[in-house]
């Protein structure tokens, strides 16, 4: 396969220890991500025109707050904002419901609609999303034509149902015929293992709390919290945070 770009960190999360390698690679383009916004994108006058327009969804603005470069966050703030005002300063005095011959949808419709296109864009989300999308892509291919990655892919722990849905789409998309049917088929027999695998682990997380199971040994179950909720949403925490 000549997508290198996209193969090579894809195998790479597949040999991590972890319930999703997707969200793996979601986290690792997240970060990137967010490194860029507030460096070398800011000195892109194209970057700067796309960051004004649309801004950032209420994660990734966090996630921008919390990096050590408040200037920088505060020059992106500064001309999304005016942006934001030269969007909405055109209804300070329309009438109610605009005029004509044919009448068009009250002020207060397009409004609504102005402010929800405003609100729902996300630089980085739009970011994320395209990259993904090509890594799932790749990774049905891989899965169809490489035995090597199908027997990485069986060895892992699954992915997470965020992931599932999205490699289900990929498989529509990208794989023809049986080969899609094989490994829809493929991704329910995972999922199904796995599912049941955290599950065991949550229902001894629950057994735990009670006094005559003091004694009983946490083996894989003490941080099944946090996968189980992994395993149904993707990833809420770092590794890093996981290890505390």
């Amino acid at each position: 396969m000549k997508e290198k770009i996209y193969t090579i960190p894809v195998n790479e999360a597949f040999e991590a220890d972890c319930e999703c390698p997707f969200c793996v690679l979601e986290r690792k383009l997240e970060s990137e991500a967010v490194d860029y916004a507030l460096g070398a994108a800011m000195m892109e006058p194209d970057n700067r025109i796309e960051s004004n327009k649309k801004g950032f969804c209420g994660r990734h603005f966090k996630m921008l707050y919390d990096y050590p470069n408040r200037l920088g966050l505060a020059l992106v703030l500064d001309t999304h904002l005016q942006e934001i005002r030269k969007r909405l300063e055109r209804y300070d005095k329309r009438p109610a419901v605009s005029g004509g011959l044919f009448r068009k949808k009250p002020v207060s419709a397009q409004l609504t609609e102005e402010l929800s296109a405003i609100r729902k864009p996300c630089v980085i989300c739009e970011r994320i999303d395209h990259t993904m999308e090509r890594y799932e892509a790749v990774s049905a291919e891989l899965w169809a034509d490489e035995e090597d990655f199908r027997k990485k892919f069986e060895n892992s722990k699954g992915v997470c149902l965020k992931h599932f849905e999205e490699l289900c789409r990929a498989a529509e998309n990208n794989l023809r015929g049986a080969k899609a049917e094989e490994f829809i088929a493929f991704l329910c027999a995972k999922q199904k293992k796995e599912l049941e695998r955290i599950q065991e682990d949550i229902h001894k997380f629950t057994l735990k709390f009670d006094y005559r199971n003091a004694d009983m040994p946490w083996g894989t179950a003490k941080d099944a919290p946090v996968r189980c909720v992994e395993k149904i949403n993707g990833y809420i925490t770092s590794e890093d945070e996981k290890e505390q």
